[in-house]
Parts: structure tokens; C-alpha cells; sequence
């Protein structure tokens, strides 16, 4: 039996992930080329996933997905142990005057799984339909630290890289990121254990250094508990 991996499982699972992140109907080229493949696999990908009911075509031949997604995503949560185990405690215990976001690392994007806003009684869960680039977030930074230098730089623009290698490093030296942003925000994340998630606050504003430290005692605390058995 081959050892190597199955491209044409992984190019299906990476053509539905993309066809969900996008949050619209997209075409056959336009995944295409996000992907990085030919339009005509793409098509092939597609089409067999319609078959089964995962994705589906609007009226201009664009692609969405289909209801066959809503079963998978039910089958996913209930499989994620991090999920299951995380939400009923960020609910309970993340401080509600800033913002805090839970994520995992997809092909260089963050994605949320959990995200509250400052004011707000409602949280978004499972916030995976939008993405952000991991150098652009905190939790990006904290996550891309696992990997080396020579694996990160190539898959990222020399602008991109002053960004993200100052905070890559400060999480590797001091197991945590802390970001001070020339806006006067801060933000900060460590990793959650071996789930390659991160959790973060962010939404500080202009706070002092000795706010600083008591935020990320606050924030240790919190991932403790999402680590707890």
C-alpha cells in the first residue's frame, strides 16, 4: 500500500474549505486560482461534491454550498474536542470589556472558532466565516512560531516579514505574544496546548505597562482552563 498522500482528497477538502471561507457564490476559475490549480480539476472537485450535496450551483453557474455542509459542520463540532471543551468556559469566564478570539492557523489565515466584542451579550462561535491573514493577528504570530524561519519566509512579502518575525521570536523565547500596535492598541495570545489554537485578547487601548501584565495573568488563566481536563 503507498505511503504518499492522496492529492486528490486533499486538493477536495482544500477546494470546500476555500468554497466556505469565500461567504459568496464563486466560480470555477476564481477558486481556481486561489488554490493554486487547474480550473478544470477544480470543476471536477466541484461537481463531485454537488453529487453528494456539499456544494451547489446558483443561477449564474457559481458555486455555493450546499446542504449537505450543515451535516458535516455538525459531524465537525461534535468531533472537536476543543470546541466542545472551550466554549461552555469562554462563555463563563472571558472578561466581557475587550475583545477575546479564539483561532486556529489554515494555509497562513486565521480562523475563529469563538469571538466576543466589548459591549456586546452576544459572542460569535465557530466565527469561521471570516478569515484573516496570520500576519496581520496575534494569533497568527503565536501559531506560525512552531514553524522555522526558512519554512515562514518564503510564503510571505519582505513588508510582511518585519511584521510577523519580531513576534515570532517573542514567542518562542518568552512562550507568548504581546503586540503593541502604533494605533495604541495591544493584543496578546498564547498557544493552547497541543490543540494548534491560540486565545487572545485584544481591543486594549493606551494601557500602561503594569495593565499590561495583569491582562496577560488574566489571559494565562483563562487558557489554564481550556487546557484542564
Amino acid at each position: 500500500m503507498s505511503s504518499q498522500p492522496n492529492q486528490s482528497l486533499i486538493d477536495g477538502i482544500r477546494c470546500l474549505q476555500y468554497l466556505v471561507s469565500s461567504g459568496r457564490a464563486i466560480g470555477c476559475r476564481e477558486l481556481a486560482r486561489l488554490m493554486g490549480i487547474n480550473t478544470t480539476r477544480v470543476n471536477r472537485l466541484l461537481m463531485t461534491m454537488a453529487s453528494i450535496g456539499l456544494t451547489m450551483q446558483d443561477e449564474h453557474r457559481r458555486y455555493l454550498p450546499g446542504p449537505g455542509i450543515h451535516a458535516l459542520a455538525a459531524q465537525s463540532i461534535r468531533g472537536s474536542e476543543l470546541f466542545s471543551r472551550a466554549l461552555p468556559r469562554l462563555e463563563r469566564d472571558a472578561p466581557r470589556d475587550i475583545v477575546v478570539a479564539l483561532g486556529v492557523l489554515w494555509e497562513d489565515q486565521v480562523i475563529y472558532i469563538w469571538h466576543s466584542v466589548p459591549g456586546s451579550q452576544t459572542t460569535q462561535a465557530l466565527a469561521g466565516f471570516h478569515m484573516l491573514p496570520a500576519w496581520q493577528s496575534v494569533i497568527g504570530m503565536s501559531l506560525l512560531a512552531s514553524e522555522t524561519d526558512e519554512a515562514l519566509m518564503p510564503r510571505f512579502t519582505p513588508e510582511q516579514w518585519q511584521n510577523l518575525a519580531p513576534h515570532v521570536a517573542q514567542q518562542r523565547q518568552q512562550g507568548r505574544v504581546i503586540w503593541h500596535h502604533d494605533d495604541g492598541e495591544v493584543s496578546m495570545a498564547l498557544p493552547v496546548g497541543a490543540h494548534h489554537a491560540a486565545l487572545a485578547f485584544a481591543g486594549m487601548w493606551n494601557i500602561d505597562d503594569e495593565s499590561v501584565r495583569t491582562r496577560l495573568a488574566e489571559l494565562t488563566a483563562l487558557n489554564a482552563t481550556l487546557l484542564e481536563a
